[in-house]
């Protein structure tokens, strides 16, 4: 187990509660987990059986596969099989085991199934990526119980038909092969895959029969495969991790701030590909214009650029296991040059839909947030916006957080006003994209101000604000609301914004963008389109708001002189979007 995943396992939420799964045991599984695996010795069995398997080797797992058990026989004689996956496709169990586990230990780990449907696209838009049915090692650096390479396994086989079946369980293991730390899920993945040769293994004599490669294996996937893959696919693991200093280290080229295992998972991916090789990635959107990630963008724009970009535009029923970010299937190549990134979406209704949107570049500096396309309407969108230079700070503007951590400051907050109080602007204040003062939080409406905080808490001049959190659902990721000297005024001059609000102001008052055009800017529907173009996230950080695109003094001039009717407009024409 590697520092970086040791230091994620020892953190759970419930490490009262749970030790951290070893290679060799399994203190992580649940009741219900240990009865899935114990339904796979007969579910195996009855597979052998129907390929015309007789033998007691072929009919027991242990002997028919040539991998260690990772469990305890006693815990799984002491579980209640469940019947009703005897029949179960190896999709369906592989979810089943997932669905099982303990919500904390899931979460913590950041474990998901992957839909079979979508570990399909993912293999078929790696495929396209290299440009040909791969003849190298495919390898999954974090397998679990190895769905992401059924398809992989089942094309492999597929173009093989006519191959002596001994050469075909001779070199599978050089073609297909995964890893986890989960050494539980490993050996469920070295049945279900091994499930897939059984038609094969029935070809060969019994007399020449050995037991079926074990293509899974226990272990750090951060670390090298075997031998340098052609193919990269994975779902890596999710969630923030602290990392020793030496891993910090180690990855400090790819990490800017807090550390994200799926972002590890991408670069180690990236790194260790054979020449002309090809990851592909099911990982949430948000890494495309984070902070966090942006030494992660330039890293693999420099070493394996993104080729192909797939919109999963509906989760709703899609993930068992409840994912709630935005996800994508993001197709690099090593070693290619920055090019046109073909854009698409996905839905699963019952099929699986793909739908193309068009092509996007990377920017030369491959650091910034990557302006790509969402839907068709978009490209004119970002076609004009890659042609602006300006960015808010070359109009003199900057972003920040609000300080108010209002948590750490409970006994200084208050429902009236009171001798050394000022008022809190709360995020919610600023729904609709109108500042007023929710009721909702009328109960902590007021700051009682110490020394110390009049040179941190104190908002005293205009600005413009813009929440920070927004829910999925929302019809606009953008919710901006004025400042102004006459709002600042009815709100007593000066103000304390709480830190789920970002705030703009001007360092020049002679700024060709004005608060009102700002605003004006923020609120449109080409700003907001744009904005996600720009990030996966449903946060609206300081450092996206920063990274939008913008026009020069002279258009931001022009804007100012136009009355309120006509700004909208005039902002979507100049952005090439029409209504």
């Amino acid at each position: 187990m590697s520092e970086v995943e040791l230091a994620a396992a020892v953190t759970r939420a419930n490490r009262a509660q749970r030790a951290v799964m070893a290679a060799s045991g399994a203190a992580d599984l649940s009741d219900e987990a240990l009865s899935v695996l114990a339904t796979v010795p007969s579910w195996w069995r009855r597979r052998a059986e129907a390929v015309g398997l007789r033998s007691a080797q072929a009919l027991s797992i242990d002997e028919a596969i040539a991998s260690r058990p990772c469990l305890d026989p006693e815990l799984l004689y002491a579980a209640v099989p469940r019947d009703d996956l005897l029949d179960a496709s190896a999709e369906e169990l592989a979810n089943a085991y997932v669905v099982a586990l303990d919500s904390t230990v899931r979460t913590s780990d950041g474990r998901h199934y992957t839909p079979a449907p979508l570990a399909q696209a993912l293999f078929e838009q790696a495929k396209e990526g290299l440009g040909a049915d791969p003849q190298g090692l495919v390898w999954d650096p974090a397998s679990g119980a190895g769905m992401l390479l059924l398809p992989a396994l089942r094309a492999w086989l597929g173009c093989r038909a006519e191959t002596e079946p001994d050469l075909i369980l001779a070199s599978v293991g050089s073609a297909i092969g995964g890893r986890d730390l989960d050494s539980a899920a490993v050996w469920l993945g070295n049945v279900l895959l091994a499930a897939e040769l059984l038609p094969v293994l029935a070809k060969v004599p019994a007399r020449r029969r050995r037991p079926l490669p074990a293509l899974l294996e226990v272990g750090d996937g951060l670390a090298a495969p075997p031998i340098p893959p052609q193919i990269s696919i994975l779902n890596p693991p999710y969630g923030r991790v602290r990392l020793t200093s030496e891993d910090r280290e180690r990855w400090g080229h790819v990490l800017y701030g807090h550390a994200n295992r799926y972002g590890l998972f991408m670069a180690a991916a990236a790194e260790h590909l054979a020449p002309g090789g090809v990851v592909s990635a099911l990982v949430p959107a948000g890494w495309l214009g984070g902070s966090y990630f942006q030494r992660l963008r330039s890293y693999l724009a420099a070493t394996a650029p993104l080729t192909h970009l797939t919109y999963v535009t509906d989760r709703s029923g899609v993930f068992s296991t409840g994912v709630l970010q935005e996800t994508v299937l993001a197709t690099f190549r090593q070693g290619q040059d920055l090019g046109d990134v073909a854009c698409e979406r996905l839905t699963i209704n019952g099929k699986v839909t793909r739908e193309p949107i068009g092509s996007g570049r990377l920017p030369e500096s491959g650091d910034r947030p990557w302006l790509l396309p969402r839907q068709a309407a978009d490209k004119a969108l970002i076609g004009a916006a890659q042609r602006m230079t300006h960015r808010l700070a070359d109009h003199y503007w900057t972003v920040s957080t609000g300080p108010l951590v209002w948590n750490r400051h409970k006994p200084q907050l208050f429902a009236k006003p009171k001798d050394g109080t000022i008022k809190i602007i709360w995020a919610a204040d600023l729904d609709g994209g109108e500042l007023h003062q929710d009721p909702a939080r009328d109960h902590q409406r007021y700051l009682h101000l110490r020394e110390r905080d009049e040179k941190v808490l104190v908002l005293d001049h205009p600005a413009v604000l813009v929440q920070r959190t927004t829910a999925p659902e929302q019809p606009r990721r953008l919710l901006a609301a004025a400042l102004d000297a006459e709002s600042l005024a009815r709100w007593g001059g000066r103000v304390s914004v709480e830190n789920h609000v970002n705030v703009l102001a001007a360092r020049r008052e002679d700024s060709a963008l004005s608060p009102r055009v700002l605003t004006a800017l923020l609120d449109s529907e080409a700003l907001d389109r744009l904005y996600r173009c720009l990030t996966g996230s449903v946060a609206v950080s300081a450092y996206e708001l920063s990274a939008l695109p913008l026009p020069g003094p002279e258009t931001l001039r022009e804007w100012g002189e136009l009355p309120d009717n006509q700004l909208s407009a005039a902002i979507n024409a100049v952005y090439g979007l029409t209504l």
